[in-house]
C-alpha cells in the first residue's frame, strides 16, 4: 500500500509539474508574441495619424455617426469655424493653429510630430531618422517641405507603446490619401503607416532636451518648416518652445 501511494504521489507531482512548466512556455509565448508586435529597439515602429474634417464625413456642420467614429480613432477632428472636436466630446477653439493640438499642448506639425510612449519619451524629445533627410514631402496645405531628418514628440497616445513606437501627424492626409509621403501610397522610403515594417531605413536616435546637439536639431525643424509655409509661423512656434534655453528649462 505504501508503495501505491508512494507512486501515486509521484504522478502527482509529475503532473503538477507538467502543468507548471506548460503554464511558464505559455506565458513566454504569451511575452514573445507581445515583443514581436516591435521591431528591433534601434527601429522604429511607426504608423500614421491625421485629423478629420467634418464636411469629408457629413452633410451638415453637426457631427455625425462616421465623424465621431473616426475622431475617436485619431484623437480630434476639425470642424467649421477653427475649432476641434476632441475624442472625448469636447469642442475646443483652435486660435492660430489649424492642425490639432496635442498633449503637450502645442500645435501639432504635420510630419513632424509624433506620438510616443511617455513611459520612454519627454515631451520636446527629439527623434532623428536620417533616412528621412531631404525628402520632399507635400503638405495638407499644398506647399512642399524638405524634411530635416528630425522628428519631435508633442502628443500621446493609448496604444503608443514602447521605446520604439512612434505614430507619426500627416496632417489633413489620411492613410490613404495620394499626397501622403508616409502613407499606404507614398513612396517605398518615406511610408510609415506599417507597424509591421522594420526596413533598416527606420533606424533611428533619440536626441533629449540635455544633448549637446538639441537646439540644432530644433534649428533644423524650424528652418524645414518656416521655409515652406511662412504665413504659419505662430502655429509652429511649438518648435522653437522647446528650446531648453527658450522654455526655461535648465
Amino acid at each position: 500500500m505504501r508503495n501505491q501511494n508512494g507512486r501515486e504521489k509521484n504522478k502527482r507531482s509529475a503532473l503538477k509539474t507538467t502543468v507548471q512548466v506548460f503554464a511558464v512556455g505559455a506565458m513566454l509565448i504569451a511575452a514573445n508574441a507581445s515583443n514581436a508586435q516591435l521591431c528591433p529597439k534601434n527601429i522604429a515602429t511607426t504608423t500614421t495619424y491625421f485629423v478629420p474634417h467634418i464636411k469629408d464625413y457629413c452633410s451638415s456642420p453637426t457631427p455625425c455617426a462616421a465623424f465621431k467614429k473616426e475622431v475617436r480613432l485619431q484623437g480630434s477632428g476639425t470642424l467649421s469655424g477653427g475649432r476641434i472636436l476632441t475624442y472625448t466630446g469636447k469642442i475646443v477653439k483652435m486660435d492660430n493653429c489649424d492642425t490639432a493640438i496635442g498633449a503637450s499642448g502645442k500645435c501639432l506639425i504635420p510630419f513632424i510630430s509624433v506620438a510616443a510612449d511617455p513611459r520612454h519619451h519627454s515631451m520636446g524629445d527629439i527623434i532623428q531618422m536620417p533616412s528621412l533627410k531631404g525628402k520632399i514631402i507635400t503638405l495638407p496645405n499644398g506647399k512642399t517641405m524638405i524634411h530635416p531628418g528630425y522628428l519631435i514628440v508633442h502628443d500621446t497616445g493609448g496604444a503608443i507603446k514602447g521605446a520604439n513606437r512612434f505614430d507619426i501627424f500627416t496632417g489633413g492626409f489620411d492613410m490613404n490619401n495620394d499626397h501622403n509621403a508616409f502613407g499606404t501610397l507614398g513612396k517605398p522610403e518615406t511610408q510609415m503607416v506599417d507597424k509591421t515594417d522594420c526596413a533598416s531605413r527606420k533606424q533611428f536616435t533619440v536626441i533629449r532636451r540635455s544633448a549637446p546637439n538639441y537646439e540644432n536639431a530644433l534649428v533644423a525643424i524650424e528652418d524645414s518648416v518656416s521655409e515652406s509655409i511662412e504665413e504659419k509661423k505662430v502655429m509652429y512656434a511649438s518648435v522653437m518652445e522647446s528650446a531648453p534655453a527658450r522654455a526655461g528649462i535648465q
